[in-house]
């Protein structure tokens, strides 16, 4: 048999239903009692270091950067060898033409000016995000590699490590300066 209720007096019936459902006395004695406790010291311990381990587990593995991806799609941009949009010397004047950016484009102090000369930029993407990838020579061997700049997640901030990495033939290095994700690939 099928009950159909009616909206206005179901509503009313489940209201008068639940008003009528009470504790017996011992019930409600039992739980003021437990209201009385102290809680377990050790229990207390026990969840405040678990939460801490899933919270470290969790910042630790879920919120840095993944250096690996990173330096695999840097490999891949670089061997494209796609050609510059800017050709320029100047890291102002790419700056200037590249102003989709929502950054600006930096001299790394990684990259010593006397030692490496600036050729030109282009957008590209890393991690989803907008970068710009540039072309440096270095002034010794005169080998090009692309030095890629891209805007760090807030989350990224403080992590100072730098990695190096070699993928399909590639020796990406990868660190994070001025709130810039940073990569260079030879």
């Amino acid at each position: 048999m099928s009950v159909e209720p009616k909206t206005g007096n179901f509503k009313a019936q489940i209201s008068a239903y639940f008003k009528q459902q009470t504790l017996s006395a011992a019930q409600l004695k039992h739980l003021q009692a437990l209201e009385g406790k102290p809680k377990s010291t050790t229990w207390l311990l026990a969840s405040a270091a678990s939460c801490l381990l899933a919270a470290s587990v969790y910042i630790f593995m879920f919120t840095g950067i993944n250096y690996s991806a990173i330096s695999k799609e840097i490999a891949y941009n670089h061997n494209s060898q796609m050609q510059m949009e800017v050709v320029s010397s100047s890291i102002d004047d790419i700056q200037q033409h590249l102003n989709r950016l929502d950054f600006n484009l930096i001299d790394s102090s990684q990259l010593d000016q006397q030692q490496w000369e600036l050729l030109g930029g282009r957008y590209c993407s890393i991690g989803g995000r907008i970068a710009a990838q540039l072309k440096v020579r270095n002034r010794q061997s005169q080998q090009v590699h692309t030095f890629y700049q891209a805007k760090l997640p807030d989350e990224w901030l403080n992590i100072t490590q730098q990695k190096e990495l070699n993928v399909d033939g590639v020796t990406v290095k990868v660190w994070q300066e001025k709130g810039l994700l940073i990569g260079l690939a030879k």
